[in-house]
Formats: structure tokens, C-alpha cells, sequence
């Protein structure tokens, strides 16, 4: 029986990159209105939008689009048996340039996180993209502890 394995690491990347991927889709930010009868003023959260919506289509969706390509990447490598991928792109490995998306996702996502909006403005898909991101992350730096695929394991 012919078994895929496929990595820690590269696990949490195909993982983290599906959930950013859906996290997208729910509500980045929440919209406020409110709502007056006389002296009695009502507070209503509503639905805002998602990374996808205008206003924030493209800023909100780089982190998004980063984990596609990592999870690509990652799936690529394990289930499309025929199809073998540059060993470098624009001068780094597959490693480094993991780790500089992760980071990057990360990064959009923390500065979307502190902005001066209130935190309770903040939809859960933001929080579900920051927590894919930070996965993203942890996936590429565990990417660059692994031996690299051709090495033979350590001696004993």
C-alpha cells in the first residue's frame, strides 16, 4: 500500500491555508447602527463585511491569498506526483520563501488586529485569519528545522 506522508509542518501549512481560506469568507469587521425612538437609542451590531468586500478587497485579502499559495505549494509537493516545482524562485528556496509569506501574513494580520478600531468591531473572521496566520508561521519555521528531503537521516 502506497502511503503520502506528509510533514508536520507541511500539515499545519495545508491546514492554516484552508482555514484562512474560509476565514476570509466570514465577517472581517462588524457594522454598528444605531437606532433612536424618542429618548430610547438602541445599539445594533450587524453583519460588516469580509476580506473580500470593497473597501478592503485588496489590503484584507494579501494574508489570504499568501496561505493559498503556501497550501498550493504544500499540496503540490505531495499529491500531484508528476508536476516538480523550481528548487529556487528569484534566488530563495521553498523554505525561505515560506517563511517570508507566513511572516508577511502574520504581520498584515497583527497591524489589522491593533488598528484604532474598537476591538469589538472586529469580526471573527479577522481573529480566525490572525490565528491561520500565525499557524502559517509556526508551519514555515517548523519547515526549516526539518533535514532536507535528499539528506540521509543522522548517524546514530
Amino acid at each position: 500500500m502506497n502511503q503520502l506522508k506528509l510533514s508536520t509542518a507541511n500539515l499545519v501549512i495545508l491546514i492554516a491555508g484552508a482555514v484562512m481560506l474560509i476565514a476570509s469568507f466570514l465577517d472581517f469587521t462588524k457594522a454598528k447602527a444605531t437606532v433612536t425612538f424618542g429618548d430610547i437609542t438602541i445599539h445594533v451590531s450587524t453583519g460588516g463585511g469580509n476580506a473580500w468586500s470593497s473597501g478592503r478587497f485588496l489590503i484584507a485579502t494579501i494574508p489570504a491569498l499568501l496561505g493559498i499559495v503556501m497550501a498550493a505549494h504544500v499540496a503540490v509537493d505531495a499529491f500531484a506526483s508528476g508536476v516538480k516545482p523550481p528548487e529556487n524562485v528569484l534566488g530563495l528556496n521553498w523554505n525561505q520563501i515560506h517563511l517570508v509569506l507566513g511572516l508577511q501574513a502574520t504581520i498584515m494580520m497583527l497591524a489589522f488586529l491593533i488598528q484604532s478600531t474598537s476591538p469589538l468591531d472586529k469580526g471573527i473572521g479577522l481573529f480566525l485569519m490572525l490565528l491561520a496566520a500565525i499557524a502559517l508561521l509556526v508551519g514555515a519555521v517548523l519547515r526549516m528545522q526539518e533535514p532536507a528531503s535528499g539528506s540521509a537521516p543522522p548517524a546514530v
